[in-house]
Parts: structure tokens; sequence; C-alpha cells
């Protein structure tokens, strides 16, 4: 397990990045509707007529050209029109908003979705920040002085070295059992077979 202060660095970390992601994800899937309306509602006409959360974007100028020269081709008989359809003409209308998304951001959000993926990134938000409230909380020496932590590092100090003596002397111990076991085991082994080698 990590110590604390790199568990909060990675949540600082883990922060940043949904700060990156939850304001990618609201400038993404807005509606495009202005936060503050304006003041002459004349200034602007051509924003009043399109609609918002509309469920097919807008298709580049280069993309009707396209699906005006094709749908001009399709009504002839014979197909002379000199024109093969490719992918776009090919499904209909499905082909040809395919064909007209590849350069265009994503659809907006239903205002109910948007609401809803809103309250979720802000609730992960807050869990990740009281996360790290609480491994600043319980990081050692806080609340306590700097005279007060000094005096704490001293006597862990002086505790270290009692643990350091006592394992010394508990690996002096073993190397003398060490020696014992073996002195039992090579006279158990001259006991068993030290009687047939003088035959």
């Amino acid at each position: 397990m990590a110590d604390i202060l790199t568990q909060l660095q990675t949540c600082l970390d883990q922060l940043a990045t949904q700060f990156y992601a939850t304001i990618g994800y609201l400038t993404t899937y807005h509606d495009n509707s202005p936060a503050i309306p304006p003041p002459n509602p004349d200034s602007a006409p051509a924003l009043a007529k399109i609609q918002k959360n509309s469920s097919t974007p807008p298709i580049p100028a280069s993309a009707a050209a396209i699906l005006n020269n094709t749908s001009q081709g399709s009504p002839s008989a014979g197909g002379g029109g000199g024109v093969t359809p490719g992918p776009a003409t090919a499904g209909g209308a499905d082909g040809a908003e395919a064909a007209g998304e590849e350069g265009l951001p994503p659809r907006p959000d239903s205002p109910r979705t948007f609401a809803a993926r809103q309250r979720e990134l802000a609730r992960d938000l807050v869990i990740k920040e009281q996360q790290i409230e609480y491994l600043i909380s319980v990081l050692p020496g806080i609340g306590s002085s700097e005279a007060e932590q000094e005096k704490r590092i001293r006597e862990l100090e002086v505790e270290l070295r009692g643990v350091e003596e006592e394992r010394e002397r508990k690996v002096r111990e073993l190397r003398v059992l060490r020696k014992r076991v073996e002195g039992v085991l090579g006279g158990v082994s001259n006991g068993i077979y030290g009687g047939g080698g003088a035959r």
C-alpha cells in the first residue's frame, strides 16, 4: 500500500483529470444556447431560427452539394447521370447523415440527459475532493507543533534503537540454537550410521 503522500498526489492527479473531462463534456454536449440572452432580440435574427437540441446537426455546404448532385442523378431512368452512387446515397437519409457528420461535433444531449450527467460529474468531483480532505486530515503531524513533532521523532529513534538491539540479540540466540540442533543431528546421524562402519 502506498504512503499517504503518494495517495494524495494520485488523488490530486485524478481530480485534475476529472476537471478536464467535466469541462470537455460540458463544452461538447451543451445545447449551444447563449448563457446571457442578447439585450436586443433583433440583433441576431439568424440565431432565432435555429432550433435548440435538434436531432440532426447542420450539414456543411460541401455535403449538401453532393447530396443535391446525387439526388438529381437518381431520378433519371437507367442511371445514366455518370455519377456512381456512393455510400452516402446507398443508405438513404442515414447514409447522407453519416457523410455530413464526419467533421462535425457530436450532437448535444437532451436537457434531461445533460442535467443528469452534470449532477453525476459534480457528485464525482465532490467525492474526490472529500477523499483528498480525508487524506490530508490523516497526515502525520497535522494539528501538532514543530516542537511536538521533533519530540515524537526522538522518541521513535530511541524505540527503533531498542528494537534493533532486540533483533541483534535474537539473531545471536538463533545462531546458538542452530549449532545445538546441528550437534544433535550429527549425534543422531552417528548413532544410526556409526555401527555400520565398524563391520
